[in-house]
This record gives C-alpha cells, structure tokens and sequence, in this order.
C-alpha cells in the first residue's frame, strides 16, 4: 500500500469529521460576527486540508513502505484532544496558553521564558487575527 494514499485518505477522514463538526456551532446573530461565523473560518481550511489531500492521494506514484509514527506525533495528538476538551471549560485563551505551553514542553523547549514568551505572543497573535480582523468572539468558557 503506497504511504502518501494512506496519510491520504487518514487525513482526509479526519478533515470531513472535523468539517462534519462545524455545523454544531453556534450561530451568532450577524452583528456580531461582521463578516465571517464562527464556522466559515474552520470550513475554509478544512476544505482546503481535504482538497490537498486529495491531491497528494491522486498524483501519488511512490510505493514506500509505511513509516513508523514517532511517540511524540501520538502525544501532540492526545494534547490537542486535551486542548479541545478543555476550551469549553477554561476559554480558547487561557486553553490556547496551556496547550502552547504544555506542546512547547513536550518538543523539549525548556528555555522557560521563550516557552512562555512565544506562548503568550502566539495566544496574544491568534487574539488579534480572530477578535480583532475578523471580529469573530473566542468561546469564553464555563469557569470565565
């Protein structure tokens, strides 16, 4: 089985449930959002991970063996599920912050003020982008 149609059609799997779990969203009234909903945003990439993916499925001509999936790819992936878990709980921010922090970490950043510099800087840019661009509110959480 060729590796690039398997990352693939596993890529392309995840996307459409990812896609599948945008229409969950809560509408916001159109005054709010000026512009882009909470949805359009997630919907945009998603579709554009899934049309890349699909490319890479079709032009694919290498047949190389699977490779092994190092332990660290397995632990970013349970920290992302952490971090969703945690965003209706604690907020995007404070849920972001922990997540960049804890990610940092675990790819062995142990410089404690670039690990919390970059962490604060990236949360602070994100803010920017989405509150202030886009206009689009973070999910504030239960305990904020």
């Amino acid at each position: 089985m060729n590796s690039n149609r398997v990352a693939a059609a596993a890529i392309i799997a995840i996307a459409a449930a990812l896609f599948a779990a945008t229409f969950g969203f809560e509408r916001l009234p159109e005054g709010i959002t000026r512009g882009f909903g909470a949805e359009a945003f997630p919907r945009l990439v998603l579709g554009t991970i899934i049309a890349l993916a699909a490319l890479l499925a079709f032009t694919s001509q290498r047949s190389d063996p699977l490779p092994r999936i190092p332990g660290m790819v397995w632990t970013s992936g349970a920290l992302l599920l952490v971090f969703m878990a945690l965003v209706p709980l604690a907020g995007m921010l404070a849920a972001m912050f922990l997540f960049l922090l804890a990610l940092g970490w675990l790819w062995r950043e142990r410089r404690r003020i670039v690990l919390a510099g970059s962490s604060v800087l990236l949360t602070l840019a994100i803010w920017a982008v989405f509150v202030k661009g886009f206009g689009v509110q973070l999910p504030k959480g239960l305990f904020s």
